[in-house]
């Protein structure tokens, strides 16, 4: 048989010659604009822009958020005033809630920026955690303690303690679990306080409690401001501004800056060579991460981005000296000051168990045992797509006990960091999504194939062409029983004699 018997030669070899050369040429066109094709595709797909998955991704969260609370139960407080013994504290929990985050009041501006609230929920998860939410737990009388932080004068100080003395002032309380973490509990001081209403001391609630009034609010953490990546890709996730301003009232010079990402949202082609930055509005501040190794998470490759102890500033660090108070007292390292930030109350932020501080908070009580992979502040991301693989993100909150002059109940009391409880907000990439992030990854790789499938079918047709022309094959040679022309030829005069004599 041969194909396209009705074909000439010559319209045999315009074919196959013409249909190797169409497909070199389209496999040429794939290698060269796939790339950048690819490369949109990725980026368009990535932008927060009403309509696109993504969009929807980042209104509301789909990969199961945590959040584990850990209370520092303080086992010896009537023995603070001996400093023959160091203040003893107990880890309690963790306590597991299961987040839910969910955008609220979206504002696009013209300038590719998007503002928002986020409302977050938390749901109590007993079979991830290690404690009851009716645990009882000691820890220190804020209130009390911003009192008398408050009062620098000696008129005010005479006041001061008076209000506390008459109005319910302690060193420490205990309270249910819950009640230190949600609920809150009502206090007689804490009333007193804000029928005061002193532009001192401001206090903008009833009930005392870590988290008291956020659960479900829309507009505790604030309004954000954002890029959409929209008309520049490197801009999404990029915060420009916290409450309406591209600067917070909490720092001075470059440390007043509004930075970073809210943690959720990043950009794409990240430099895994250089510190990445979040903004932690739990600290009001932005918080650089430095990276640290590459992981390997659902077959995607990531970089490992962990906060160190510059992180969060310190006396042995110059670029991180407008985080401290005004008047110039730095805490030393893997401390930083956010009285501001927290109501005027004298607390401190650190990693937990205070991981990379100096020493001496460490030593300064028992029951601190900071561990790496218990304690550090991790974010692991995808660098093409900026997908976060791992969220590790861990604080803790601190309080300054000391012995306040003229206070009668901070009297002789010894002076260290006390921690009060430690918080880590945890998610990882599953796999329906990182088959998502993976297509992403490999999609200019995809391309690349193809084209050089192309190429190599091209190549082989022109190739069987070449080799057929040079043997001359492109003739079909039937043998005579098997050409149809010759076995439907008329009968020659000498067969049908033949057939006569017969």
């Amino acid at each position: 048989m041969c194909i396209c018997e009705c074909c000439s030669v010559f319209s045999r070899k315009l074919w196959t010659y013409g249909l190797g050369t169409v497909v070199i040429v389209l496999g040429i066109i794939i290698a060269v604009l796939w790339p950048a094709l690819s490369l949109k595709i990725v980026h368009n797909g990535l932008k927060i822009k009403p309509g696109t998955e993504n969009y929807e991704n980042w209104v509301q969260a789909p990969l199961p958020i945590y959040l584990t609370f850990s209370l520092f139960h303080w086992e010896n407080p009537e023995q603070v005033r001996d400093f023959s013994v160091k203040p003893r504290f107990k880890e309690m929990g963790p306590y597991v809630f299961l987040e839910k985050h969910l955008k609220g009041d979206i504002e696009f501006h013209d300038n590719d920026t998007v503002s928002f609230f986020e409302r977050r929920n938390w749901y109590f998860d007993r079979s991830r955690s290690g404690g009851d939410l009716d645990d009882m737990v000691t820890s220190a009388h804020v209130p009390s303690a911003v009192v008398a932080d408050a009062t620098d004068y000696p008129f005010l100080r005479k006041i001061g303690n008076l209000i506390l003395n008459r109005e319910g002032g302690h060193l420490a309380v205990t309270k249910p679990a819950i009640q230190w973490i949600f609920d809150g509990f009502d206090d007689r001081l804490l009333d007193f306080l804000v029928r005061f209403n002193s532009s001192k001391i401001h206090v903008p609630y009833n009930k005392f409690g870590w988290l008291v009034e956020r659960n479900g609010s829309l507009e505790y953490d604030g309004r954000f401001t954002m890029g959409t990546g929209v008309n520049n890709i490197k801009n999404l996730g990029k915060l420009s501004g916290w409450n309406g301003s591209p600067r917070t009232p909490f720092y001075e010079g470059e440390c007043a800056n509004v930075n970073g990402t809210t943690g959720d949202i990043f950009p794409p082609n990240i430099d895994t060579t250089k510190p990445f930055t979040i903004f932690a509005t739990d600290a009001c501040r932005y918080m650089n991460l430095i990276p640290s190794r590459e992981i390997t998470h659902r077959g995607l490759v990531g970089t490992s981005f962990l906060g160190e102890a510059r992180s969060l500033g310190g006396v042995e660090y110059p670029e991180q000296q407008c985080f401290c108070p005004a008047k110039g007292d730095c805490p030393k390292s893997g401390v930083v000051e956010v009285k501001k930030c927290r109501d005027n109350a004298p607390i401190y932020t650190s990693y937990p168990h205070f991981y990379l501080a100096d020493k001496s908070y460490v030593e300064g009580v028992e029951g601190m045992n900071p561990e790496k992979d218990k304690h550090e502040f991790e974010i692991a991301l995808e660098p093409f797509t900026g997908i976060p693989l791992r969220i590790n993100g861990r604080l803790q909150i601190n309080m300054l006990m000391k012995p306040y002059k003229g206070f009668d109940i901070f009297e002789g009391v010894q002076e260290f960091m006390m921690p009060l409880f430690w918080f880590g907000q945890i998610v990882e990439l599953d796999e329906e999504h990182a088959k998502t992030v993976r297509l992403a990854v490999n999609l200019k790789q995809y391309g690349s194939i193809f084209a050089y499938c192309f190429l190599g079918l091209g190549v082989g047709i022109v190739s069987v062409a070449f080799v057929l022309t040079v043997t001359n094959k492109w003739r079909c040679n039937h043998r005579d029983d098997e050409d149809p022309i010759i076995n439907n030829a008329t009968p020659s005069s000498e067969s049908v004699a033949v057939s006569r004599d017969s």
